[in-house]
């Protein structure tokens, strides 16, 4: 179903997919253009499975927009589109199984992005081809020194779902979501 199911949802539609360099921020996004097209662009990934998936939401904005173009970006109609049009690809012919089932677990409620998911984030990173040496926030004892995007900080609390920690060159206090990669120090 992967290609061709692909190809389906876009084919005759008034549609640009562009694919992009590594963004650190985003896997992907939905816009309209000045001349009417509607444009996604998906990060370049060696990750098939999250570059499928990041295809697929992006997909569902564009049908959602279609169909109401004043509904939320990931309101109820968003999440009714993405699960209708992820539901084909959902098989263990395109997924492997433990990715599959957090997927659909996933898709019970889907979420703004899978980055706010651990456990599909986490399933999604052993697909990754860099950095082997990371180790997941949650992983590291409160106290811990880590390294992330160039910055030391300290791992100090949890709160709910994500750990409060402190940069150790300004002592300003950010929140990381649980599965952030980050270099044990």
């Amino acid at each position: 179903m992967s290609l061709e199911g692909l190809r389906r949802l876009i084919d005759d539609e008034n549609l640009s997919i562009k694919v992009v360099k590594q963004r650190i921020t985003k896997h992907g996004d939905f816009r309209k253009s000045n001349n009417q097209k509607c444009i996604i662009t998906v990060n370049k990934s060696n990750n098939k499975y999250r570059f499928l998936m990041t295809l697929i939401h992006e997909i569902a904005h564009y049908y959602t927009y279609k169909e109401n173009k004043f509904a939320k970006p990931h309101g109820i109609k968003w999440k009714t589109m993405f699960k209708n049009i992820s539901k084909p690809f959902l098989n263990n012919s395109i997924f492997p199984e433990n990715l599959l089932n957090s997927l659909r677990e996933h898709m019970k409620n889907p979420k703004s992005s899978f980055s706010y998911d651990s456990k599909v984030s986490k399933e999604l990173d052993k697909y990754d081809d860099e950095n082997d040496d990371l180790v997941y926030l949650d992983e590291l004892p409160i106290n811990s020194v880590f390294k992330y995007r160039g910055k030391k900080f300290i791992k100090i609390e949890k709160k709910r779902k994500r750990y409060l920690c402190e940069c150790v060159s300004d002592k300003r206090n950010y929140l990381f979501v649980s599965h952030a990669r980050v270099l044990n120090k």
